[in-house]
């Protein structure tokens, strides 16, 4: 190491050139980096859809479903299978254990799926795998309105605006929804269908059939080659009219039936979209995701640059709904602020220790260096640039600085000992690189077990240790090369006389109390050994238990990002217009609510079979634009208020940690094929539960039972007409729903692929009787549905859900104002005391309350890890198992130091101060070992007995441990003041951090001292050959910072 020292201080222009291709190489990577507001995680699901059109949730559930999920339990590593069925599709969503190869499973389920083709119906479409993608989420919602004419809008939206967006580098979908969509309509007549004896089915068949450009070979004619192509593509209203449907012969006559004799042919609108409004006005949405991997700040820019560009029609205007490159924005730039205010901090607490502007100078650059070299690997690593990236290296700033204090001190007492300029910083900095290296990598140390760990905690915080673990490693490069070669030539005991004069009577006033009043403590330690180590043990080990015990517990606390939504059910039945009125209402309701801090408000209404559902997303401002409320306050008042209406009201925050099931706090899922059992255990749940102080919203997350015309095929009849009962139900289908035939694309149009739909004309589908007469082919003649099959009122379910292949039933509620332990316990113990569960139905805990439980058992692997490295290293480095087991008696204190701020500050124990708690580990030992260390050398070398061994020891190790501690607890207090978006996620792991370093140091420096004298009186220190000592424990070292 002295050689590679030696050449870097004697060339200056090498080392200055290096700086330089650092800088460059740092800034070109910094600006290619991907910036996104979360890491890039690989969350465990897959999803196979499947299409089963004019099918209802049990015939899906028998014919589907079931089936699917048999074929894919055959696969290995599943944890869960869930599934949902709905009419017309079937969704089975397989979650694996972290660590799960997806593109592997992906291929089982393939295989899986194809041994069981045969036995799914004939006209279900092929399931389709798709693997859990965050890109696939919306990167933005544009809405565009102005004008009154809705199928306008639309298509120009759909036409014009969507493929502006899409041109945008970087796009992968621009999704139009909302409005009016043109569509053509072909209301059949009943009594023309029967006076022609034609079902309603030839129609939509000869339509599919007709509209098509087919090719029929080549011919030839002199030196050319022509295509046959026979034209028969429908191009316009007239050609649908025109279309034949058959031929009917009389006698030696016959007419030709076309589309127009049975039916009424106009240009209308789809039924089945959804209506949706921004702040009162109806509107389109274009929904906005980028392809994998994109720079998410980019592509906004690129898509806010097209529609900039973009000349819109006369009054139409459109509004950014949300941005997802907004949150992330702000985000970072409070993680920035932290950053460099933490750095300026440090800087400050440097000068006020060392009052030399040229060693702080030189302190100060390697903190830009070793962050810039940071930036470099981060590239190469392909790690994005997130909050939790940048919180890591927020948390290394305060550390950054700690080796070249070191070394630029070391090189300041040789200067000060006679030795040349060059002699001075190549041996100043061979006599403490192993010192510095030891306690570098007794650091890092502690996030190692995140590379071996499974789950969300390792996918969340893997940036996190590469950030810092690369920052931590980056300074110590920093300051064995490149600070060796900036003291050789600045360092020098002249200063400003302003600063002579500040450093005397800083240390007069100030430096000199503190090493008097800590004296006097550590004597009476040493003194009475028992006195003080006894009450601090039980002191420390008292606030650990109660602390853990009374501590609010959750695992990932959601992200404020401004945004909420209310997810509104009216009762089964509920027209759209009525609907509609009470959305309006509950829109101006919310606007009360709100008031100045209401951003927009955008309300989103189904059609069709779902036109009593409704959501309404609440935009408020941004944080750092000057809101006032707190989003939780407003999302409870929303909830309390829109409960007065007669429609079921959830209210769900939206940030970016959800819960992996949905959004909701607590989940009680109940597992039995008896759904009228289990509905009615989930009603008594809800009320039992209700009463419980911060519980919010509870309620069985079913939907009401739709009433139902059941149509009972008398098979029999059926067989010996030659009738299949899925023939029949298509019939059904199209004559009461519709059917889509086919899409055409007009001539001289800007639009394209316009939906045909084929049905009964309204005056025929509005009564049961008109069901009944539904006209069914029988051998060439029609006859009424009512002839084959028994029509029975009744009541059916909307959805039907399965776990593990089992239907289950789930309440779920949200919290509000207590801690999510707390009341997860209290609901545990209501409903085993209150509530009876009858055989053959299980219950199961979910939600945020499973997330938190997998969560802290993943950190409960990492923290038994990251102890067993610490020691390892230490016991290494010390060559003793006594020493190490001594130094660790600062963790405790550290982790009731942490116990202590989180609840002195209101925070919860979660995912992110837990980890606060572990990378504390690697801290706070380190200026144990500086004490251990340099009471192992004056023991050895002076041959001082333990107690004054540990006095002196203290007495001189007391500046640097109190300056290198202030710096990082200065670094991170930014972060733990926890200004701007986001800081959710960094603000309790500073918290957790700050405290414990504190306590921790404070304990430190009396009792670590005070339990080594202890062991060592009794057990003295063994001799052995100095020189078989590393250079890490040089005692030039010693004197080097006891004269910082």
């Amino acid at each position: 190491m002295s050689k590679l020292i030696e050449i870097v201080v004697k060339r200056p222009v090498t080392i200055l050139m290096v700086i330089v291709s650092i800088l460059i190489l740092g800034l070109i990577s910094l600006s290619r980096l991907s910036i996104d507001f979360m890491p890039n995680m690989q969350i465990p699901y897959i999803s196979i859809y499947t299409r089963y059109k004019n099918s209802g949730p049990e015939e899906i559930e028998k014919s589907v479903t079931k089936i699917v999920e048999g074929a894919v339990a055959t696969v290995n590593n599943i944890k869960n299978i869930t599934s949902t069925s709905m009419e017309d599709f079937s969704n089975v969503l397989v979650e694996f254990n972290w660590g799960t190869d997806l593109t592997e499973a992906t291929e089982d389920i393939r295989e899986a799926l194809e041994q069981v083709t045969d036995l799914l119906p004939d006209n279900a479409d092929k399931p389709v795998i798709r693997k859990f993608d965050m890109d696939d989420t919306s990167l933005m919602e544009v809405a565009v309105y102005g004008i009154d004419d809705q199928s306008t809008l639309y298509n120009i939206a759909d036409n014009q605006i969507a493929p502006q967006i899409k041109q945008a580098k970087g796009v992968a979908q621009a999704k139009v929804m909302g409005g009016l969509k043109s569509q053509i309509k072909i209301d059949v007549n009943l009594n023309r269908l029967k006076a022609y004896n034609i079902n309603i089915n030839e129609i939509a068949s000869a339509l599919s059939r007709d509209n098509n450009n087919l090719v029929g070979g080549q011919a030839d004619q002199g030196f050319y080659k022509y295509t046959i192509r026979t034209m028969g593509e429908i191009t316009s209203i007239d050609d649908i009219k025109n279309t034949t449907i058959t031929l009917i012969k009389d006698g030696e006559n016959s007419s030709v039936i076309k589309v127009q004799d049975l039916a009424e042919v106009y240009e209308g609108y789809d039924d089945n979209v959804n209506i949706i409004r921004v702040n009162g006005e109806n509107s389109i949405s274009i929904a906005v995701s980028k392809e994998s991997g994109a720079n998410t700040v980019e592509v906004s820019k690129n898509v806010i640059k097209q529609l900039e560009e973009y000349n819109f029609p006369d009054g139409v205007k459109y509004q950014i709904m949300f941005n997802t490159a907004d949150s992330i924005n702000e985000s970072i730039s409070g993680v920035l602020d932290a950053a460099w205010q933490g750095g300026l901090f440090a800087v400050i607490v440097l000068m006020l220790y060392m009052w030399n502007i040229r060693t702080v100078s030189i302190i100060a650059i390697s903190i830009p260096l070793s962050i810039i070299v940071t930036f470099t690997l981060m590239y190469f690593m392909k790690v994005t640039l997130n909050v939790i990236s940048l919180s890591g290296l927020v948390l290394g700033i305060g550390m950054m600085v700690d080796n070249s204090i070191v070394v630029l001190e070391n090189i300041f007492y040789y200067r000060n000992n006679g030795f040349g300029k060059y002699s001075s910083a190549i041996n100043g900095t061979s006599k403490v690189s192993l010192a510095i290296s030891a306690s570098t990598f007794t650091t890092i140390a502690v996030f190692l077990p995140f590379i071996y760990l499974e789950g969300m905690v390792s996918q969340m915080f893997r940036d996190l240790c590469i950030t810092v673990t690369i920052s931590m490693i980056a300074s110590l490069l920093v300051a064995l090369l490149i600070v060796p070669m900036f003291g050789a030539r600045l360092v020098t005991n002249k200063r400003l006389k302003l600063l002579g004069k500040l450093e005397i009577l800083t240390n007069k006033y100030i430096h000199s109390n503190i090493n008097n009043i800590y004296n006097k403590i550590l004597s009476f330690s040493i003194k009475r050994k028992l006195v003080v180590l006894l009450p601090s043990m039980i002191l420390v080990f008292s606030v650990i238990i109660f602390g853990l015990k009374f501590i609010g517990k959750e695992g990932f606390p959601r992200t404020d990002e401004g945004q909420f939504m209310v997810l509104v059910t009216m009762p089964i039945g509920t027209k759209y217009e009525q609907t509609q009125s009470f959305v309006a209402l509950m829109e101006n309701d919310i606007r009360e609510i709100i008031k100045d801090d209401l951003t927009r408000i955008q309300s989103r209404i189904r059609k069709g079979s779902e036109a009593n559902s409704a959501n309404i997303r609440i935009q408020l401002k941004a944080k750092n634009a000057g809101r006032v409320g707190d989003i939780n306050e407003y999302a409870e008042r929303t909830r309390e208020k829109l409960q007065l209406y007669p429609a079921r009201i959830n209210v769900i925050l939206l940030g970016s940690m959800s819960s992996s099931s949905g959004g909701e706090a607590i989940r009680i899922e109940m597992l039995g094929d008896d759904t009228v059992q289990a509905k009615e255990l989930g009603d008594r749940i809800v009320s039992a539960i209700s009463n419980i102080e911060g519980i919010r919203g509870a309620m069985v997350d079913i939907d009401e039972s739709n009433r139902e015309l059941q149509v009972y095929v008398n098979r029999d009849i059926a067989a010996k007409m030659g009738l299949k009962v899925n023939d029949v139900a298509r019939i059904i289908n199209t004559s009461f729903a519709g059917r889509t035939a086919t899409t055409i694309t007009p001539e001289n149009s800007d639009y394209t692929d316009i939906d045909v739909n084929v049905q009964l004309e309204n005056i025929d589908r509005v009564t049961i009787e008109d069901v009944e007469k539904i006209s069914i082919p029988v051998k060439g003649v029609l006859i009424p549905l009512s002839s084959i099959a028994d029509i029975v009122k009744s009541y059916g379910p909307n959805r039907i859900e399965r776990k593990d292949r089992k239907r289950f039933t789930v309440v779920i509620a949200n919290t509000y104002g207590r801690p999510l332990n707390e009341i997860i316990d209290e609901v545990k113990e209501v409903i085993k005391k209150d509530v009876f569960v009858p055989s053959g139905i299980s219950i199961n805990y979910g939600g945020d309350f499973e997330d938190m439980n997998e969560a802290f058992a993943q950190l409960l692997q990492t923290l038994i890890l990251a102890l067993v490295l610490v020691y390892a290293i230490m016991a290494s480095q010390f060559e003793s198992l006594i020493a190490p087991f001594v130094i660790a008696f600062a963790i405790p204190f550290g982790f009731a130091g942490s116990l202590a701020a989180l609840i002195i500050t209101n925070t919860t124990l979660s995912a992110y101060s837990a980890i606060g708690c572990i990378v504390l580990i690697g801290i706070v030992v380190n200026n144990g070992i500086v004490l251990i260390d340099y009471m192992n050398q004056l023991m050895h070398e002076k041959h001082i007995k333990g107690d004054e061994a540990a006095l002196i020891a203290g007495q001189r190790r007391l500046r640097p441990v109190l300056m290198t501690t202030l710096t990082t607890i200065l670094g991170i207090l930014p972060m733990a003041l926890g200004i701007g978006s986001g800081n959710e996620m960094y603000k309790p792991l500073a918290t957790a951090l700050l405290g414990g370093l504190s306590v921790s140091t404070l304990f430190t420096l009396i009792i670590v001292p005070t339990i080594y004298a202890a062991i060592r009186n009794k057990i003295p220190l063994k001799d052995y050959d100095q020189k078989d000592r590393d250079s890490a424990n040089d005692f030039a070292l010693n004197d080097a910072v006891n004269n910082m």
